[in-house]
Parts: C-alpha cells; sequence; structure tokens
C-alpha cells in the first residue's frame, strides 16, 4: 500500500520509491515513433499516459517523510509540503531550512515555532512577517525582537506588551496573567492580533534585502520582476516558490537551477530547462517530464541518465540535432487544440486538461477558488472527494482546554473538526471532518504549552491562507502616509505595485515612508 498525490482513476501506473527508482522497470520500453501526421503534444499525452509515476514528488536524501509531498533532503515532515533542508515539521507548507516547525507556511531558518507565516523566528508562535524574533508571541512586522507580546512594528525591542515598554520583571508578571496555553484565552488572543495587523502600518510589499524587484515574499533578490515566495534569486520573472535559481521566468517550485522557462519543479542543477515538469539535474530540454540525471531531451517522459532521447526513443546526437527542429517546425504548423479551442504550439506549456489533478486540488485554488461549475467551464478538471465516514470518540467540547489537561489517552481519539459537528462539513476548506492527534504532534503541543486544536489540519491551513495571505497578484498602489515629518508636504505621491488590492483596509506606506516610520 502506497500514499500518493494521484487520484485512483489516474491514467497511469502509480510506483512507491523503491520500485520507481529501481531496476524492475525501463522507461525507454514505452519509446514511440514520431508521428509527423499528429500534433506533437498529442503524441506526449499518449507517452505521459503509459509511463509509471512516483508516488510522491521526493527529491535528495529524506527519512520518514512518508505523508509529504515535494520534499528535498528533509526529514520527519508529516502532511506538509514543499520543503528543503528540514526536520520535524507539521502541517506545514513552503519551509526552508528549518526544525521543530507546526501549523506555518512560508518560514527560513526557523526553530521551535507554531502558526508562523512568512517569518524567520525562535520559540515563538503567532508570528506574522517579522523576523529573528526569540520568546515572542502574536506579532506583526517586527524584527530582531526578544520576549514580545502582542506589537507591530517593532525594531530591536525587548518586553514590549501590546506596543508598551516594560522591565523584565513588569513583562513577565503581564504575561503571565495571560494563560497562552488556555484555548479559550488563545481564540481571544487571535481577535485582539488580527485587528492589531489591520491597524498596524504596512509596507507597500515584503520585499526585502532586494534591488531592482517587485513582487511579495521576495528576500535577496536582483533584478526580479512580479514574484512571490522566493529568496535567493537573480534576474528572474513571473516565478513563484523557490530559492537560489537565476535568468528563469514563469516558474514555479525551483531550486538550484539556471535557464529555466516556463517549468514546474525543476531542481537540482538544473540548466536550460524549457516547458518542464518536475526534472532534475536535467539541462537542455524541452516539454519533458519526470526525468533525472540526462540532457538533450524532447518530449519524454520518466527517463533517468538518458541523453539525446525524443519521446522516450534513443537517437545519436547527429540524429537528435537533426530532427529537434522539425519537431518545432511541426508544432507551430500543426498546434495541439484543445477542448476549449485554445492552441498550444512550440513556445506554450502544456494544455491544462493534461493535467491528472483536478483544481480544487492544487495550490491555485487556496488564493483563487472555483466552484465546480466555474472550473469545468474553463476547461479544468475538478474531483469531488469521497464523502467522509469517520466516527469521533469525542466531542469538540470534550477536547481539554490546555495541554497540561490533556492526557496521552487523546492519541487514541478521533476528534471531530469544530468544521463539521453532525459528520459533514459546513465550509469550503477541504474538511477532513475529523482528526487525530499523532505522537510527535502530542509532543509539540507539550513543549511548546499549546493546546490541542479543534479544526482538522486543512481548515487550519486554509482559514491562515484565506486571511494572513493576499494571492500572488500585484495592483497599483499609492502611499498613503501623510506625516508632516517626512520629506513630502501633505500625502506621499510615491506609487508602486502592491500585493493589496484596492479597497483593502490596511494603510499601506512606499519604502521611504515606512523606514523613516518604523526606524
Amino acid at each position: 500500500m502506497i500514499v500518493t498525490m494521484y487520484q485512483e482513476q489516474a491514467p497511469f501506473p502509480v510506483y512507491c520509491r523503491d520500485c520507481w527508482y529501481g531496476d524492475g522497470w525501463d522507461p525507454m520500453d514505452y519509446g514511440v515513433e514520431i508521428d509527423w501526421s499528429q500534433p506533437f503534444l498529442s503524441q506526449w499525452a499518449e507517452l505521459y499516459k503509459k509511463v509509471p509515476k512516483l508516488a510522491l514528488w521526493q527529491k535528495g536524501s529524506n527519512t520518514n517523510c512518508l505523508y509529504a509531498n515535494n520534499v528535498y533532503d528533509s526529514k520527519n515532515c508529516y502532511l506538509s509540503y514543499s520543503v528543503v533542508e528540514a526536520e520535524d515539521i507539521l502541517y506545514s507548507e513552503n519551509i526552508d531550512f528549518g526544525r521543530y516547525i507546526m501549523d506555518s507556511w512560508l518560514c527560513i531558518s526557523s526553530e521551535l515555532v507554531y502558526e508562523n507565516q512568512g517569518s524567520r523566528q525562535f520559540n515563538s508562535k503567532f508570528i506574522l512577517q517579522s523576523n529573528d524574533c526569540i520568546d515572542s508571541a502574536f506579532l506583526f512586522d517586527c524584527a530582531n525582537c526578544q520576549s514580545c507580546f502582542m506589537s507591530c512594528n517593532l525594531r530591536n525591542k525587548k518586553y514590549v506588551f501590546r506596543n508598551q515598554q516594560l522591565t523584565k520583571e513588569s513583562y513577565e508578571k503581564a504575561i503571565a496573567t495571560e494563560n497562552l496555553s488556555s484555548r479559550k484565552k488563545l481564540d481571544g488572543l487571535r481577535k485582539e492580533w488580527k485587528g492589531l495587523i489591520k491597524g498596524a502600518i504596512h509596507k507597500y510589499s515584503r520585499v526585502v534585502a532586494s534591488v531592482n524587484s517587485t513582487g511579495n515574499f521576495v528576500r535577496n533578490a536582483k533584478n526580479t520582476r512580479d514574484s512571490f515566495q522566493i529568496h535567493d534569486i537573480e534576474n528572474v520573472a513571473y516565478s513563484m516558490r523557490g530559492l537560489d535559481f537565476k535568468d528563469c521566468m514563469d516558474i514555479y517550485a525551483t531550486a538550484h537551477g539556471e535557464l529555466i522557462y516556463e517549468g514546474m519543479s525543476c531542481s537540482s542543477g538544473v540548466y536550460g530547462n524549457f516547458f518542464s515538469l518536475n526534472c532534475n539535474d536535467t539541462n537542455n530540454i524541452f516539454y519533458t517530464a519526470h526525468c533525472q540525471s540526462g540532457s538533450n531531451l524532447f518530449g519524454s517522459v520518466g527517463l533517468r541518465k538518458k541523453d539525446y532521447v525524443i519521446l522516450n526513443k534513443q537517437f545519436t546526437k547527429e540524429e537528435y540535432n537533426e530532427l529537434v527542429p522539425k519537431i518545432k517546425q511541426h508544432m507551430l504548423d500543426m498546434p495541439y487544440i484543445d477542448k476549449k479551442g485554445r492552441i498550444y504550439s512550440f513556445g506554450e506549456f502544456f494544455p491544462i486538461e493534461f493535467s491528472p489533478f483536478g483544481y480544487n486540488e492544487t495550490l491555485a485554488n487556496e488564493f483563487f477558488a472555483l466552484s465546480e461549475a466555474k472550473a469545468t467551464q474553463k476547461g479544468f478538471n475538478f474531483y469531488n472527494h469521497k464523502d467522509k465516514s469517520y466516527a469521533p470518540t469525542m466531542t469538540t467540547e470534550e477536547i481539554p482546554d490546555t495541554i497540561s489537561e490533556t492526557s496521552p489517552g487523546i492519541l487514541k481519539q478521533t476528534i471531530p473538526c469544530r468544521h463539521a459537528p453532525n459528520g459533514k462539513a459546513e465550509c469550503n476548506q477541504l474538511c477532513t471532518t475529523a482528526f487525530k492527534v499523532t505522537e510527535d504532534e502530542y509532543s509539540f503541543y507539550k513543549r511548546m504549552n499549546i493546546p490541542v486544536p479543534e479544526l482538522c489540519p486543512n481548515c487550519r491551513h486554509y482559514e491562515r491562507v484565506s486571511f494572513f495571505f493576499e494571492p500572488p497578484k500585484l495592483y497599483s498602489g499609492e502611499c498613503m502616509c501623510d506625516s508632516a515629518t517626512h520629506d513630502h508636504e501633505g500625502k506621499c505621491k510615491n506609487q508602486f505595485k502592491t500585493p493589496y488590492a484596492p479597497g483593502r483596509p490596511e494603510k499601506l506606506y512606499c519604502e521611504s515612508c515606512y523606514n523613516k516610520e518604523i526606524y
């Protein structure tokens, strides 16, 4: 039995990791001759349906990550996605170089954090868009702070309580009265935190230590345009989620690569990858998927250590170099036309109707949710998941208020999600209707003094995304600063690109006004 990202009705075989990387099959056995009477992408689609797929995208050396996807050189990851060189990660997404992280999103070099979003922290919880804070809780846009609580826009501070400076003794006394171990208390603090965030000063975008760059959640970037959730990159445009790549455009989920165009999940030393999917250590490839350690590939699937291959069929270097220009011209002369009449010629990524996933299973649904009717109208697949039939062994009201009141017996319980009191979800957040607490999760709660939650992991994730993060999209904005102490008369006239949509309540400042106000 295996855990896989693919539906049971997927058109291709799905293998576990050992079998896929093993010698029991040869992807070259599926090779086909080029048919010049058919669109090339039609031939590729037929090949894609036949070649076995790896159950989960896990790259490098991973240990105990059976229930995690898109993981690279990581250890002890559970129900997490897009994790790079991290360990002990629970229910989290987009984690790089971290340890002991739970219910978090987009964290870099963090340790011992809970509900940490777009931040880099240590031993902290409920932190949003902050960096290098220690032993703190409920912060927004803070940096290099220690022992701070329910505050925003702080820099280099200690013992700040609700944006008021206290002595160490006064702070410790005040924080003790908050009882952060109580779920009932945390519910009220979350609401207060949300109000604090809305009333704080917001930088127009989270572009940090970057030159000539636009986007959101961009760090250590140079010459980067309209990109999101990336760091340590150069000369990049219209890309999302990745690190350590340059000279790339229109890519998603990439690390350690160069010269990639229209690619997804291509990592580990890739160079010159075009219109490709989930390829590693490859160079000079076109329209290729799930290939490892190869070069000069065109329209191939599932290859390992192969060169000069077209549609999984071997050619000599001379034959390959002669055929590739002809295939490119053939794709221009006879493009693929999908069911909606959209044309895919050479230079376009794979048609969306080739995807084995439903729109509601993808990351796009987190930010741009569509009903089944609208999704299918646009030509996307859509999968209705089977109704759950879990039998909870306790009620939500029976969950202890604090972790100190919770015994190890909770590990044997099936807990109903608060969004599904009658066994059926009352939300649109892929609710699992019920959940269990794992042993690692229980240990984390004990260590961080956090109560067992009332929501299933999916509902917790979607609530984070829906409140704290803007879709990967930019709008034209203007600075809202009207401070008489800054270098402008009346309201500042600086304009910028921002992820905050027009009409949002947050007070946005340009880089200059933000720095003058905060620092």
